[in-house]
């Protein structure tokens, strides 16, 4: 069967949104996967991560996430909210088309009659960077590039911690400290006000 334009450019948009959506939360590519349209809440601009989906053997397996701390809620903005929105009314149309009928039960980035695959994702990624002609990516540099973005933003390191779902601060440190800018000059600078 040879997927019509529409299709094709909803599938398209599917990636867009899925990478979108990893870049402004920082989840792990099988929380992200697990989500349903039930784990959003429009009205508190939250995504509920409270599982993980792993694809062995042919089957889809839902696990806890990495560690307990990876159970959170995080908050989301406006225009990524809309943006799921728009999505959501995609989705209908493809699976409207697949004749499956879409719930909250849906997993939020299934574009065809299965959910989704680590591996398209991953390979997406990869074939997205060859075509813009820069440097290949993983798709686990995204939660890393939205570390990078809080802290360009001055976010505190607690709500960077929170967001990733670490079990420390410490641990956050130890793995982005070097993204963290060097305030000894700001210090040093402040001490003259002293004197």
């Amino acid at each position: 069967m040879v997927a019509t334009p529409l299709k094709r450019r909803h599938k398209v948009y599917s990636f867009k949104v899925f990478y979108t959506t990893d870049y402004l939360t920082g989840m792990r590519l099988g929380e992200i996967l697990a989500l349903k349209w039930k784990d959003l809440d429009n009205f508190r601009r939250e995504i509920n991560v409270y599982k993980a989906i792993t694809y062995i053997n042919q089957e889809y397996i839902i696990t806890p996430p990495k560690t307990k701390n990876s159970i959170r809620r995080i908050s989301i903005n406006s225009k990524l909210i809309a943006l799921l929105d728009q999505w959501k009314q995609k989705q209908k149309e493809i699976f409207d088309g697949l004749g499956i009928k879409q719930t909250e039960e849906s997993y939020m980035f299934q574009y065809k009659d299965r959910p989704p695959t680590k591996d398209i994702f991953s390979r997406k990624i990869k074939q997205i960077c060859k075509r813009g002609n820069i440097e290949p990516i993983r798709f686990h540099d995204l939660r890393h590039s939205h570390v990078a973005l809080l802290i360009n933003q001055g976010e505190d390191y607690l709500v960077i911690k929170e967001r990733l779902g670490h079990g420390s601060v410490a641990f956050t440190m130890n793995t982005y400290g070097h993204l963290f800018p060097n305030k000894q000059k700001e210090t040093a600078d402040r001490l003259d006000e002293l004197l």
